[in-house]
């Protein structure tokens, strides 16, 4: 018997996968990744993965981000928003940028109900509907795509 046979299980740690469940479908040509739960530091990398492998499929036009389900965004959350939106188009502008690729890549939409106080407070509070508006519901969000 090892020490290890002797020790109490260990249930009062909690994986991320515990606190966000993400889920990636195909509307048209945008894709929606559904975001359950809390974006913080332990889940952020988790969402990061998903668009990555959701951006790898063929001829997306949009990525559409849903936060209708967050329960909380930290820190950690809004800079792998803002993170992902320099991987699409909508964080291209004028100035010393660098230079589009030749590949498209596919626009970032944000979808977060106003009474989401999980998501509008911290999003408001650093001011970020400037650079990445939210948009009310998936709908309104592929609306002109």
């Amino acid at each position: 018997m090892t020490d290890r046979d002797n020790a109490a299980p260990d249930h009062a740690s909690s994986a991320p996968a515990d606190l966000l469940t993400l889920n990636a479908t195909r509307i048209g040509s945008a894709a929606v990744v559904t975001v359950t739960g809390e974006l913080d530091l332990q889940t952020a990398r988790k969402l990061m993965s998903v668009v990555d492998e959701t951006l790898a499929w063929p001829d997306l036009s949009a990525l559409v981000i849903d936060l209708t389900a967050v329960s909380f965004l930290g820190s950690s959350g809004l800079g792998t928003l803002a993170e992902l939106a320099t991987r699409t188009t909508a964080s291209r502008g004028p100035g010393p940028y660098p230079a589009p690729s030749q590949t498209p890549r596919p626009a970032l939409r944000l979808v977060a109900p106003p009474d989401n106080q999980a998501v509008i407070r911290p999003w408001e509070t650093m001011n970020l509907q400037q650079i990445l508006p939210l948009h009310p519901d998936v709908t309104t969000a592929l609306a002109d795509l």
